[in-house]
């Protein structure tokens, strides 16, 4: 079993990654650019990261550094826990230091794994290594303190998908030990089933205003969930659930489960710390800006190629867009934009996945 483990991201999803896994037994470097030095000084200073909410304990991490050479050289498995926007950044970072026999996983995945090909095949990287993807994150999380994360839901069973899916098996014997993987179909398949751009697209955009009042008093899981957005997520649900159907594949789970919960905390006193993580702060935050740019825009791209109906998810994909003063559906990570030009039926496609 590989014990070695070099995370990417000095964000929340790092911050519990690193403090996790380290209380699980392995040796964890965290790795990020001199922009994130604030934070790791806080570690060295703490002696560790503090895991706070379904996951608790005090880690002492075995490395902080900004050295990207170093950590992509050093794990047997790495983790990339960054924005979409950053995966090209760090895969030009960490594509001349690998060697074979490394795994690298993509949390969340949100079609990453297309990026890190392309820039792999462009560096001339010659390694035998695995891409793969989450169909999520590993973790609800929120920085809540220096060198502190809080996560909202206990670590449990994670879907992927390689890519190629043909390496899927190689994913799950790397990961024995670490993470309990449950195998998708392929890429598109953990693409179209993450929830959250169905649960959190509308949400945000409904509750534009009331963010550019709080500001960083803002929670969406206690001002944003209103019978109103529980509404507009059942619809984009509705239409994205046409869309797996006409892929050929199956829903994973029904994100209206999750939101229903939340909108009646009293009866549901385990997502009890979701009430404590907090955000977003403005609408340039991840569930616009990632949620719409990628898995929202791919849905509507593949709707569009086969020829379903989805006119709430492009709406509010073409909205976040707006919000942010950009063009997600001409931009974002369609099928086009993937590499795979309009005369390629889906079949087609899937073939090369």
């Amino acid at each position: 079993m590989f014990r070695t483990i070099s995370i990417f991201g000095g964000g929340s999803t790092g911050h519990a990654a690193a403090a996790y896994f380290t209380l699980k037994g392995f040796e964890i470097t965290l790795c990020d650019n001199e922009e994130f030095a604030h934070r790791f000084q806080a570690i060295r200073d703490s002696g560790g990261i503090l895991l706070r909410g379904k996951e608790r304990g005090f880690a002492p991490i075995h490395r902080v550094t900004h050295d990207f050479a170093a950590a992509a050289a050093s794990g047997d498995l790495l983790i990339i826990s960054v924005v979409a926007c950053r995966h090209e950044e760090i895969a030009r970072l960490i594509a001349p230091h690998l060697h074979d026999g490394q795994h690298i996983l993509i949390s969340p995945g949100n079609l990453g794994s297309f990026v890190f090909r392309k820039v792999f095949a462009e560096l001339g990287v010659t390694a035998d290594v695995t891409l793969a993807e989450l169909e999520g994150n590993l973790f609800p999380a929120r920085l809540t303190g220096g060198a502190e994360a809080t996560v909202g839901m206990p670590f449990r069973a994670k879907s992927f998908a390689a890519l190629p899916a043909s390496d899927n098996q190689r994913v799950i014997d790397a990961y024995a030990g670490c993470i309990e993987m449950a195998p998708c179909v392929n890429v598109f398949d953990c693409a179209i089933n993450s929830n959250n751009f169905v649960t959190h697209l509308g949400a945000t955009i409904l509750s534009a205003c009331s963010i550019d009042q709080k500001g960083s008093k803002f929670n969406l899981f206690t001002d944003g969930l209103t019978p109103a957005s529980i509404r507009l997520a059942e619809l984009a649900s509705e239409e994205r659930r046409r869309v797996i159907a006409a892929m050929g594949y199956e829903e994973h789970s029904d994100p209206m489960i999750h939101m229903n919960r939340l909108l009646d905390p009293e009866h549901n006193p385990q997502l009890d710390v979701f009430l404590t993580l907090d955000g977003p702060y403005d609408t340039a935050h991840r569930y616009l800006t990632e949620d719409g740019l990628c898995a929202g825009a791919f849905a509507v791209s593949v709707a569009r190629r086969l020829g379903v109906s989805v006119p709430l998810l492009e709406a509010l994909v073409v909205m976040a867009g707006q919000l942010n003063g950009q063009d997600y559906l001409a931009h974002g990570r369609t099928l086009e934009n993937l590499g795979y030009p309009p005369n390629l039926s889906l079949p087609q496609i899937i073939e090369t996945l």
